[in-house]
């Protein structure tokens, strides 16, 4: 999966040893005279792309990979050979070596704004409304009667679809976005979410090579941030309603027509079926899988999947009825004790 060319500029192709040797690892298996050409999830890389592997435990329900290049720790030579990766470089910290590799590969595109505040590159289409103050990017396209309020900022290569609002002082980078939807003043998409790894030198963040696409008749509230993915996208599905000060963290999928309530957060990598409500402050932790239909209360925090049509709530969340019996008890409890200590 190559990182889009609308976002992202690819210094294609690199001569695998030479990207070995130029991060430190040791070529293990493989031909150091492949070329590469991009950068991918483990899952979906192709024998032009580099990705990496964590530990085992990710390779449990793969049958086959066909990986250009993949580093990991020497202990996983063998399993990533019998899956069919093409080469595999070893090293002490697979996720580091991955970033340093992928910069030779792959790189963001940068904004021009200080040549002109709106690119003469960027394609806009009639009745397009451009409020003062915006910057509009490179390659940007922009459909028929959408509002860009004043301050807000399209960076390069972003697509806009028709009759859209996007409010002001609005951050919008590395996203697809579709038709009639609603972007409130100050929401931010498009930025790398959080990824940190630990190495030799440190602390480093994850870097990230996806987008966001957002599709049609969505609302994004005012100071809501919605992370790109490190590979692929991240996704709001139709009709999707997300109120102010919410966190989409990178690689989330969200269904049609949900509604996230103010505060709410959804961390890295989950997903959420359709028609899910989400109450105010309501925490979802990453990796989970929210069925249709689900119900999750305010201040919950959820750290299991949930299956279709279920209502959650609590701290950790749990199903209601068993949440609401278990606060039965604790008042009962309560009271029998403080009954207790009155001599009643």
């Amino acid at each position: 999966m190559v990182s889009d060319p609308r976002f992202y500029q690819l210094h294609a192709p690199v001569i695998l040893g030479e990207l070995v040797g130029a991060v430190n690892a040791k070529l293990a298996h493989g031909s150091p005279d492949h070329q590469l050409e991009g950068v991918a999830a483990l899952g979906s890389a192709t024998r032009a792309d580099i990705t990496f592997a964590r530990s085992s435990k990710v390779l449990k329900e793969i049958s086959q990979l066909d990986a250009g290049l993949c580093f990991c720790s020497p202990d996983m030579v063998e399993p990533l050979k019998s899956l069919g990766v093409l080469a595999i470089a070893v090293c002490d910290c697979p996720v580091a070596a991955f970033n340093m590799a992928a910069s030779l590969l792959v790189q963001p595109r940068q904004n021009n704004f200080h040549d002109e505040a709106i690119s003469s590159d960027a394609i806009l289409a009639e009745g397009v409304l451009i409020g003062p103050g915006a910057c509009i990017g490179d390659g940007v396209q922009v459909g028929k009667n959408t509002i860009i309020g004043p301050g807000a900022v399209i960076g390069t290569g972003c697509i806009i679809g028709h009759h859209c609002h996007i409010g002001a002082n609005a951050v919008i980078g590395f996203s697809i976005i579709g038709d009639r939807v609603d972007i409130r003043p100050g929401a931010v998409l498009g930025e790398a979410g959080l990824g940190i790894v630990m190495s030799e030198q440190g602390m480093l963040e994850v870097t990230h090579f996806g987008h966001v696409r957002i599709a049609d008749d969505v609302r994004v509230g005012s100071i809501t941030t919605i992370d790109r993915a490190v590979f692929g996208e991240t996704f709001i599905g139709e009709r999707t309603k997300i109120d102010n000060q919410v966190q989409v963290a990178h690689n989330v999928t969200i269904g049609s027509d949900c509604v996230l309530a103010a505060f709410a957060g959804v961390s890295g990598s989950t997903t959420l079926g359709k028609g899910i409500m989400m109450g105010g402050r309501a925490t979802i932790i990453d990796h989970i899988r929210i069925g249709d239909e689900v119900r999750i209360g305010a201040g919950a925090l959820v750290t299991k999947d949930i299956g279709a049509g279920e209502i959650w709530s609590g701290y950790p969340a749990r199903p209601l009825r068993q949440f609401l019996r278990e606060q039965v008890s604790l008042e009962k409890l309560a009271a029998a004790k403080g009954n207790k200590q009155n001599g009643k």
